[in-house]
């Protein structure tokens, strides 16, 4: 179902549904889109059961505000087709940042701010200016911190204006050197809390808290910081998000927001970190164990017991997928053992992957002929540097007799759990009935 901007939902009608490759989040049966009508679907589940839960405890679809939905949507939608706001236009967003201007244009001064602006609102609003200050008293470290990264950033240190083509240049790399979740956090950020470019980079980046950004974006709100009166712009016309409007009779409530919605992006970029564990589809059907549609193997020719190579073995595995081709389809896991332990087919011993797979694929060829191919995908995956083969079996529309040489001629289909030969009349009558 296309999504609009934002309406109430009944948590019970939503649903995580696993497919072939990915996870899609289903509403009323029909999977949930993007704005554009794009599936919102993705290769770990638990990022997907994030987005689950905060839809569950929302109780609505909000495309307006910056949430993991909106965060995943706007990287379905824009990034991930190589359409960034940002970097269609990144020199020119570098130069106009306020918090950079702000910076440089007040260096000689030393100051990031225009006091007698501040001493005029300070009056009247001490403990919102108190924030603010705390805000930005550590933006200048973090923006140094990331500025250091640059040769000989000392020198360039010592007379920024003279350097401020070094500074874009290193500014507008570090920006496109980023991950697409780092982008679409940025882009929605900038558009939703209208502050420019390098603050939401530098929370992306880790150099500032959420705490710090959400005072700092009040700041970039207010006529003291830096000489331009103008609130920010809005850095896009296609907006995915509504922009924030500072209510200066309560100005707590919009650090509230962006203290919140910070939050929010540094935990949907968590998920894509590397040392983050993913649920993926394997995982997720390792967790399921051993049904009549899923079967595990430790290796796929190695006989652990014996400590060789077996052509039992190899049958074993290759009897499975008959069966499952037979039937009504499944999947044969090997490299997991039958608790779901993973044994990894790293036991079989090829010197790589493409090796295991071509052996593989050529005892399949040979054993159930060439023109099964169709029927049947491989995917390998490292769990801890111990690799996982997946073997999807779909229905075949034809029976499928297993020839493998040294063993009898054999056709197969599964019976509860397990794989089962029939005689000859038995098979007969069972492909009269499903074929």
């Amino acid at each position: 179902m296309k999504s609009t901007n934002q309406y109430k939902i009944n948590p019970k009608d939503l649903d995580l549904v696993m497919r072939d490759e990915d996870f899609v989040i289903y509403h009323k049966n029909t999977p949930l889109t993007t704005q554009s009508g794009i599936e919102i679907s993705h290769k770990d589940a638990r990022l997907l059961r994030h987005v689950l839960t905060y839809l569950t405890l929302k109780r609505s679809i909000d495309f307006q505000s910056v949430n993991s939905l909106t965060l995943l949507s706007f990287l379905l939608d824009k990034i991930s087709k190589d359409i960034d706001p940002i970097q269609s236009d990144l020199m020119q967003r570098i130069k106009n940042d306020r918090l950079y201007k702000s910076k440089y244009d007040s260096i000689e001064k030393g100051l990031l701010i225009n006091l007698d602006d501040v001493l005029d609102y300070l009056e009247e609003n001490p403990q919102t200016m108190n924030l603010i200050f705390w805000g930005i008293s550590v933006i200048t470290q973090g923006l140094r911190e990331m500025l250091s990264e640059m040769e000989n950033f000392e020198t360039i240190e010592k007379n920024f204006k003279e350097h401020l083509d070094e500074l874009n240049d290193f500014i507008a790399k570090k920006y496109s050197s980023l991950s697409s979740e780092q982008r679409t956090a940025i882009n929605l950020l900038s558009m939703r809390h209208r502050n420019g470019l390098l603050l939401p980079m530098l929370l992306v980046l880790s150099k500032i808290s959420p705490s710090e950004y959400a005072n700092t974006s009040l700041a970039l709100h207010t006529n003291f910081l830096g000489n331009n009166k103008k609130r920010p712009d809005i850095i896009s016309d296609d907006l995915q998000v509504v922009p924030v409007k500072v209510s200066w009779a309560k100005p707590d409530k919009a650090i509230e927001l962006f203290h919140a919605e910070a939050n929010n992006t540094l935990e949907f970029l968590g998920f894509f970190e590397q040392t983050r564990e993913k649920i993926s589809v394997i995982s997720e059907l390792i967790s399921q164990g051993e049904h009549d549609k899923m079967e595990f193997k430790s290796t796929f020719r190695w006989d652990i017991r014996q400590n060789k190579k077996n052509p039992a073995i190899e049958h074993a595995a290759l009897k499975t997928m008959a069966a499952f081709l037979n039937s009504d389809g499944g999947d044969l896991l090997v490299g997991v053992e039958d608790d779901g332990a993973i044994y990894g087919v790293e036991a079989d011993g090829f010197p790589n992957d493409d090796r295991f797979l071509l052996h593989v694929w050529a005892l399949i060829k040979s054993s159930m002929g060439q023109d099964i191919s169709p029927y049947i995908k491989t995917t390998l995956e490292k769990f801890d540097n111990k690799t996982v083969c997946r073997i999807h079996c779909l229905n075949s529309p034809k029976p499928i007799f297993l020839r493998q040489k040294g063993f009898d001629e054999s056709f197969y289909i599964r019976i509860g759990p397990s794989s089962g030969s029939l005689e000859i009349s038995e098979a007969l009558k069972y492909i009269s009935e499903h074929f």
